[in-house]
């Protein structure tokens, strides 16, 4: 087989960025676009005037509904048309879009009291919209560790404000138990993804150059902050700060790496 030249490399690298870029482009603007729903319906449902805010319900019931719809049917035409690859990727969005709405309006219909489905939601969006463009401008590995120490602050947050809570508290005990026990399973799996070479049931889920040392500090530290969470409420404060600056650091580690 001849090799490329160096211009067709140059191109070639060049093209995949330009698909990169293209994507965070389009990531930055809906998750700008969802936020900016979000606010809108933090005003005029969770704190407007009752007119406003009973026909904000009608309309978030109707979207959660629609939203479903869209869902189920990007799946079902995403699967049969997935030799198109126009379509699929059509399907794709139709899908991501209808998750958002559902989502979105389920909790926020559920969870109405004191503005506190709409208040997570406008916090959660921003989240995952910058959890996306790690993945996008990141390696793999970065977005994994990105995901778990995020879901892990989340987690062992959950615990501190459910702790005075009689109905809350165990739910929220056991999801740290199973938490932590997702993440000792992630480390298993992640081994099993060194022995192959970074692939995962054929699927590359690693970079060549990965250091897997640090994704099993990551999985390691985050799972074992969730369990002492769960035992130990007090701590939650601190814990939160250590996963922080682990945090941090490993944003900062992963930038080097890309310069």
């Amino acid at each position: 087989m001849s090799k490329k030249p160096i211009s067709q490399k140059h191109a070639d690298r060049e093209k995949v960025e330009n698909r990169t870029l293209s994507r965070v482009y389009y990531v930055f603007l809906l998750g700008l676009a969802a936020e900016c729903y979000l606010f809108l319906v933090y005003r005029c449902y969770a704190w407007g005037t009752v007119k406003s805010t009973l026909a904000w319900h009608r309309v978030l019931t109707v979207g959660t509904w629609l939203g479903l719809a869209a869902l189920i049917a990007g799946i079902v035409v995403g699967l049969l048309k997935r030799q198109d690859r126009k379509i699929r990727t059509i399907m794709t969005w139709v899908a991501g879009v209808g998750t958002f709405f559902l989502v979105t309006g389920w909790v926020m219909t559920r969870f109405f009291t004191g503005g506190a489905g709409v208040t997570a939601m406008c916090i959660l969006v921003p989240i995952l919209a910058v959890l996306a463009l790690v993945y996008l401008l990141y390696q793999h590995e970065c977005a994994l560790s990105t995901v778990v120490l995020s879901g892990a602050m989340f987690s062992i947050w959950l615990r501190g404000a459910s702790a005075g809570s009689g109905r809350w508290q165990l739910p929220v005990i056991v999801g740290c138990v199973v938490v932590a026990a997702a993440l000792a399973a992630a480390i298993v799996l992640a081994d099993r993804a060194r022995k192959a070479g970074g692939r995962l049931w054929g699927v590359r889920v690693f970079s060549v150059e990965c250091d897997y040392r640090i994704v099993y500090a990551v999985l390691a530290v985050a799972a074992v902050a969730v369990l002492a969470a769960a035992v130990l409420p007090a701590a939650v404060y601190y814990l939160m700060w250590g996963l922080g600056v682990l945090l941090f650091a490993e944003l900062a580690f992963y930038t080097t790496k890309l310069m």
